[in-house]
This record gives structure tokens, C-alpha cells and sequence, in this order.
């Protein structure tokens, strides 16, 4: 026996523990089933019959029989990569739903009973979201909540001077604006029954509470309309994009229409309005910053009716450092293509 040999009977001894004990925790299902049966028989055979090899490789036009051992390998270690990153994004799913249990059970649960809710993420903000916070309130919209993201700097401090006016929920550990969302979203599902809208409002002072009044007299008037989106596109507004990111923001529309069926103006929609009734169909799962992508698909995949409705955004110098590179776009393609096929 030479030390091949010796080196696939301990593959073989590995992968048949790693079977069994997959198998008694109930988790093994047919696909990992097929995997590790095909890949234990095939050390088997190939450990104390090598002479099989001879004949085995010509099918698959290989010089050596060497080769397809090879390739074979470096086919069942990408399955198994595939099969780690799947676990890994489960940790990251469980850890955040904790984090999000805890903060909710961990803060007032008052029963809201207003028209229209604001749901406000913070994270590092504490520049901005003072002018944030009393901007809606000066509008007589006094609806607000606001979760922050564990924010290292003074925000904390700054949202601790509304509690009074403003429902406070903390993540005590970053999650980013996904979870944030969600967080809110949960908190509504629970104690808004007879909250009509909600509203999705960024923090950093980029968003104009005057257009608001537009995408509540839509909702109003349009009963199957379900969202309003915002856009930019849509038609001439006085918004200073530059020219690099609207290249970028229409590649993205071209995207969400290839992978989600859905023709928008404005693919990544962060100004949003929507029916509190349909909380019960949005549920973001996606981690990072690449959930907005996920919710137009949620709506394309629902058949949810929307319109957009074109808006100002003022992009000061503080938003403008704050955004994502450019280059970033390609790892929300990435990350978007994985949940919606592989996850």
C-alpha cells in the first residue's frame, strides 16, 4: 500500500464520520446525501482498485488518470466552500435576530396608533440627526422611530435628548441598515396594528420631508397601489448626482430589471411609503448594505403594485463622504445573485 492509498483511506474514514455525524443531527438532506455517497465510494473503489483508474479516465478525455482525480477534488472542495459560506450567512442571520429580539424586548413596547410611522437608521450620525429628528417634527409628522446601529460616537447622547418625542431602539451590536430595517419593521408587525403607513427616512439630511404630502395623497387616492417609491430620473429634478454615479445607478436598473423582471427609473429606492399591511410580505434578509436591491425584488417577486414619484434630494458634502464607492456595486451584484439562487 503506498501513501496515496494511505492518504484516501483517511479522506475516506474523515468524510464517512463527517456523513454520520451530519445524519444524526437531522440536517442531511438529499443533494449532501448524493455528494458524500458518490465521493466515499469513489475514494473506496479508487483506494483498493486503482486499476479501475486506467479505464475510467479516457471517458472524460483525460491524459492521466491523475488529472480527473484532480479535477474531481477541486469540484467537491468548491461544494464544500459553498456549503461553509451557507453556514456562515445562518450564524450571521441567528446573531442578528437575537440582537434584534433583545433590543425590542428591551425598550418600551407602546402601542402605536398613528396614521404614518417614520423609520429612521442612525449609525455615526450624530452631525446630522438632531436637524433630522426636528425637521420631521417641525412638519408636524411626530411619528418616529429610531434604531440605532451601536453607534461608536455622540448619537446616542443626541437621541437620548427625544425620547419623549420619538421611539428609541438600540442594536447593541452593528448590524447596518438591513437589520436596522428590519428591527423596525418587526417592532411595527407587533405593536402597529393600527398604523396606516410607514416611511422609510435616512438620517443624514439628504431626504425632503416636503415631498411627503406626494406620496401620501397617491396612497390615499390609488387603494391598489401598495408602494411609492422615490426617483431621482423620473423626471428633471434638482438633484446633484455626478455624472460617474448616475452611469453606475443606471447600470443598476438594468440589473434589477435582468435578475428581478421589474422596469424602475430609480433602482436602489431608500425614500419609500408603503402600506403597513404589507410588512407581512417584506421581510429583508439580506446582510450588508445590499438589502435595497432585495426589496424591489421582494416586490417584483410578489407582484406588489408601486409607483414612483419623483423627488429632490440634497446631497451635501457630509451625505457625498458617506457614500458607498463606486466600486462597491459589483459586491452588492455579487451578494444579491448568492440570495437569490444559493442562499
Amino acid at each position: 500500500m503506498n501513501l496515496l492509498q494511505i492518504f484516501f483511506i483517511i479522506s475516506w474514514i474523515i468524510i464517512f464520520l463527517l456523513a454520520l455525524d451530519i445524519a444524526r443531527k437531522e440536517k442531511f438532506n438529499a443533494l449532501h446525501f448524493i455528494v458524500f455517497l458518490f465521493v466515499w465510494v469513489w475514494l473506496l473503489v479508487f483506494t483498493f482498485f486503482p486499476n479501475v483508474l486506467n479505464s475510467f479516465w479516457k471517458i472524460f478525455w483525460l491524459q492521466r488518470w491523475a488529472d480527473l482525480l484532480v479535477y474531481a477534488s477541486i469540484i467537491f472542495l468548491f461544494y464544500f466552500v459553498l456549503l461553509l459560506l451557507r453556514k456562515v450567512e445562518e450564524n450571521r442571520d441567528d446573531l442578528t435576530k437575537f440582537i434584534r429580539e433583545f433590543a425590542i424586548q428591551n425598550w418600551p413596547k407602546e402601542k402605536l396608533t398613528w396614521e404614518i410611522v417614520f423609520v429612521i437608521p442612525a449609525y455615526n450620525e450624530w452631525k446630522v440627526i438632531k436637524n433630522t429628528i426636528e425637521n420631521v417634527l417641525n412638519k408636524w409628522f411626530k411619528n418616529i422611530i429610531v434604531v440605532n446601529d451601536w453607534s461608536r460616537d455622540d448619537t446616542i447622547d443626541i437621541l437620548k435628548d427625544f425620547e419623549d418625542k420619538i421611539v428609541l431602539i438600540n442594536h447593541y451590536k452593528n448590524r447596518w441598515q438591513w437589520a436596522a430595517l428590519e428591527t423596525w419593521f418587526e417592532y411595527v408587525r407587533r405593536y402597529g396594528k393600527k398604523v396606516d403607513y410607514v416611511c422609510t427616512y435616512d438620517s443624514d439630511w439628504q431626504h425632503d420631508i416636503a415631498d411627503l404630502p406626494k406620496f401620501l395623497k397617491i396612497l390615499e387616492k390609488n387603494k391598489d397601489i401598495d408602494i411609492v417609491l422615490w426617483s431621482r430620473f423620473i423626471t428633471k429634478t434638482e438633484t446633484n448626482v455626478s455624472l460617474s454615479r448616475k452611469i453606475i445607478l443606471k447600470l443598476a436598473i438594468l440589473f434589477t430589471f435582468f435578475l428581478s423582471n421589474i422596469k424602475l427609473t430609480d433602482a436602489h429606492n431608500w425614500y419609500r411609503v408603503f402600506r403597513t399591511k404589507m410588512l407581512d410580505t417584506i421581510r429583508l434578509s439580506i446582510d450588508g448594505m445590499w438589502h435595497a436591491s432585495e426589496f424591489v425584488d421582494i416586490i417584483a417577486t410578489n407582484n406588489l403594485k408601486f409607483m414612483e414619484v419623483p423627488v429632490n434630494i440634497k446631497y451635501t458634502e457630509y451625505s457625498l463622504a458617506k457614500w458607498q464607492r463606486s466600486s462597491n456595486a459589483i459586491n452588492i451584484a455579487a451578494k444579491f445573485i448568492w440570495n437569490k439562487f444559493f442562499k
